[in-house]
C-alpha cells in the first residue's frame, strides 16, 4: 500500500491491523519532520513505520526494535521497498526492555527515541500494573536519549487517560535523573473520530518533548 508516498507491505490475513497502524499515520509524518540529521531509535517498532518515515525525513540512521522476528523482517522489506540502504537502518528482533537495559549499560544514546508499545492495560483492573510498566519504560527510554534530544512517548491503552499517561512520562524521566519539556500531545488521525459519549475512544496518546540532563 501507499501512505503519504511511502510503500508498505500489508498482510490482511495474518498481520495485526495488516501490518501498519493507520491511527499513527499523522504522527509518523510528525516524526519525519523531526528526523533530519538525527539518529533515531524506534521501540516496539513493529514493521518499521516510524523508522521508514524518519529515513525519508533525512535521519542519519535508524534502529528498529521489536520482539517479533516476523515484524522485524517485514520492517527490513519496507526499507527495501522505499530504496533506503540497509546498512544505515538496523532492524533488531529483541525484547525492548532487555535492549534498553543493555543500551544503558553500554551508554548508547540516540537523538530521537520513539516508544509505541502495545496496550499495557487491556482492562481497568490492569491499570496499576500498566502505570508501573509505563514509568519503568519511560525511565529506560530517557536514559538513552542524547542531551537535548527528543522523546516521543505513545500509549494506545484506552484505560490510561492522557493526564495519567503524561504523569508516567514525567515520573519516569525524573527517576532517570533527567528533565522533560513537553512540546505537544497528539492523538489518532481525524479518520478516528471520538464520540462524546465514549471518551475511551480517545485511546491514542502521542507526547513529544525534549530531554535534558538535570543539573
Amino acid at each position: 500500500m501507499l501512505e503519504n508516498g511511502l510503500r508498505f507491505g500489508v498482510d490482511v490475513l495474518r498481520g495485526q491491523k495488516g501490518g501498519l497502524f493507520l491511527d499513527q499515520r499523522d504522527n509518523r509524518a510528525r516524526v519525519e519532520a523531526m528526523a533530519s540529521g538525527r539518529r533515531v531509535l524506534n521501540l516496539f517498532g513493529y514493521t518499521g513505520g516510524f523508522s521508514v518515515y524518519a529515513a525519508r525525513g533525512g535521519a542519519r540512521a535508524t534502529t528498529t526494535v521489536d520482539v517479533a522476528p516476523g515484524a522485524i523482517a517485514a520492517a527490513a522489506r519496507n526499507f527495501q521497498r522505499n530504496g533506503f540502504p540497509a546498512d544505515a537502518h538496523a532492524c533488531i528482533a529483541a525484547d525492548v526492555f532487555a535492549f534498553l537495559r543493555q543500551a544503558v549499560r553500554e551508554k548508547r544514546t540516540w537523538d530521537l527515541v520513539i516508544s509505541d508499545p502495545p496496550s499495557f492495560a487491556p482492562s481497568r483492573r490492569a491499570l496499576p500494573a500498566a502505570v508501573a510498566a509505563y514509568e519503568r519504560l519511560h525511565r529506560l527510554c530517557t536514559q538513552v536519549v542524547s542531551p537535548d534530544g527528543l522523546f516521543c512517548a505513545a500509549s494506545c491503552s484506552s484505560h490510561v487517560d492522557e493526564a495519567t499517561f503524561l504523569r508516567t512520562v514525567s515520573d519516569g524521566v525524573h527517576a532517570a535523573g533527567r528533565q522533560f519539556s513537553l512540546r505537544e500531545v497528539h492523538g489518532a488521525g481525524p479518520d478516528h473520530p471520538v464520540a462524546a459519549f465514549f471518551p475511551e475512544g480517545r485511546y491514542l496518546k502521542f507526547a513529544v518533548g525534549t530531554v535534558k540532563l538535570r543539573g
